[in-house]
């Protein structure tokens, strides 16, 4: 993988740069310091002022109208692509313009960090590689624009163990388990001392053992996730009414969503009405209607329909009253009407800074979400017809995969592959299982293909469930598994 441009010291020499991440070759053969590829300010003075690319707009002052020469450039107004276009608008509000004011600089990794050698080049590894990898979207990242503000902001002891985990995830990717343990235990045991001294940054410990659960994504071989999942979700229900009002606070219940979803998904047999299991989230998340996150993968509105369905499946699995199967046939028709009319949009953000074929991946991405939780919803509540619209629900996912360049979400993937009854539709999932796993190397892939697997297995040993055809997976296997392969 390379990056977008070259580094900062092939630059500064004229040269060509190869543009290998973390640091170009050219630096290390010539054993001088890369400077990285981070975003650098540039104060350009009088001369580089005339620069075509640059608008340099002095202030002048009200007490004298002379121009001294040695303070030329020093005060100036930088302006954006957000303030041309916020300028198109007819009709400029405050809170637009309060808004795009209050837009800090992104986090710049190469000028900030007090992290050195390794440390540091993992930082960056998790900046350029391991962010963009769990987001569909670029524009609001919340894996670059809230966690490293965090980590960066910062050197106590809540700080040091967000940074830790965050390192334990980039050292697993780059270079293995082995290589991770220690920055692992640190974040675990910083966690537990910072906690243990009641100490008020109750968002960094949020994010801190959110950061654990994804290691445990990411390390297949992990079996703590629903441990640090429960006690992320106790910290963020006894945030403060201030706390909770941070933009930060946004992101990190989206996050404990997405994975809690996913974990109920893969564990049918536990319970969604024990204790603090059940978080109260679509109202307090605020998107536009459709709107993709790229945390998720798709809007808001299909994960709490999925959230939906797995409550269903619960009822269904846990009850023996007649009454039941009445009451879910009329839980069906309302969801399916909301997701076959959802329609999905990036937002104009989103649309600026992405390509034809970035836009073109989160697109399909959030449609083959949409598809899977239709076959979900199908297999849960059974009806008559199902047959026919199964068939066309798959036809147009697998155009969808076709239109992404590598699958980035698991759980499409999996409700797809588990419809499959031909030998050349599974080829085609374990294609594309493959590529995840070659070019993403996330362990909860490798266990997503096991599970797959056993579920074809299975599903070619039985026979089919009347007329509702394969029968669903959780009949299949036992669901004890303590990696929700779907993250």
């Amino acid at each position: 993988m390379q990056a977008d441009k070259g580094c900062w010291t092939c630059k500064q020499r004229k040269i060509g740069c190869d543009k290998s991440i973390p640091h170009c070759d050219n630096c290390v053969r010539t054993r001088r310091a890369c400077a990285g590829y981070g975003i650098r300010l540039n104060w350009p003075d009088q001369l580089r002022s005339r620069e075509k690319d640059q608008i340099v707009c002095p202030v002048v002052e009200k007490a004298s109208t002379q121009k001294d020469p040695r303070t030329f450039g020093t005060r100036l107004l930088n302006t954006t692509h957000r303030d041309f276009r916020l300028a198109t608008k007819r009709r400029v509000t405050w809170h637009q313009v309060m808004l795009h004011a209050s837009v800090g600089p992104g986090a710049s990794v190469t000028l900030y960090s007090p992290l050195l050698d390794e440390d540091g080049m993992l930082l960056v590894y998790y900046e350029q590689i391991i962010a963009p990898m769990c987001s569909t979207t670029r524009a609001a990242n919340g894996f670059r624009c809230h966690i490293l503000p965090m980590v960066l902001s910062s050197r106590d002891e809540p700080t040091q163990a967000l940074c830790s985990a965050i390192l334990a995830i980039a050292a697993h990717h780059r270079h293995g388990a082995d290589a991770a343990s220690s920055h692992k235990m640190k974040a675990i045991r910083g966690l537990y001392k910072a906690l243990d001294n009641s100490s008020p940054n109750a968002q960094t410990h949020v994010a801190t053992t959110m950061m654990l659960c994804m290691y445990t994504v990411f390390d297949e071989n992990e079996a703590q996730f629903q441990l640090h999942l429960n006690g992320a979700k106790h910290m963020l229900m006894n945030l403060t009414s201030h706390q909770r009002r941070q933009p930060v606070f946004q992101f990190l219940m989206g996050w404990i969503v997405y994975y809690d979803t996913l974990s109920e998904f893969a564990q049918p047999h536990r319970s969604t009405l024990n204790d603090f299991d059940q978080l109260e989230y679509p109202g307090k998340l605020q998107t536009m209607p459709g709107e993709v996150i790229g945390l998720f993968g798709c809007s808001i509105e299909v994960f709490d329909n999925i959230s939906f369905i797995n409550q269903m499946r619960t009822m269904i699995l846990k009850s023996e009253r007649s009454d039941i199967e009445r009451k879910t046939e009329q839980f069906r028709i309302v969801v399916q009407e909301k997701l076959e009319n959802l329609a999905h949009s990036l937002s104009p953000d989103e649309v600026a800074h992405s390509t034809s074929a970035q836009i073109r991946d989160a697109s399909a991405t959030a449609e083959l979400y949409r598809l899977a939780s239709l076959l979900y919803l199908q297999r849960v509540v059974p009806a008559a017809g199902d047959e026919k619209k199964r068939f066309g629900y798959l036809e147009q996912a697998y155009a969808a995969m076709k239109e992404v360049r590598v699958a980035t979400s698991p759980w499409p993937v999996f409700i797809f592959a588990c419809e499959t009854r031909l030998e050349e539709q599974r080829i085609y999932i374990l294609d594309i299982l493959d590529r995840m796993d070659k070019i993403r190397n996330v362990g909860n892939v490798r266990v997503m293909r096991s599970v797959i697997e056993n579920v074809w297995i299975q599903q070619d040993l039985r026979e089919p469930v009347d007329t509702t055809g394969t029968i669903p997976w959780w009949l299949c296997i036992e669901s004890d598994l303590p990696v929700p392969w779907f993250a």
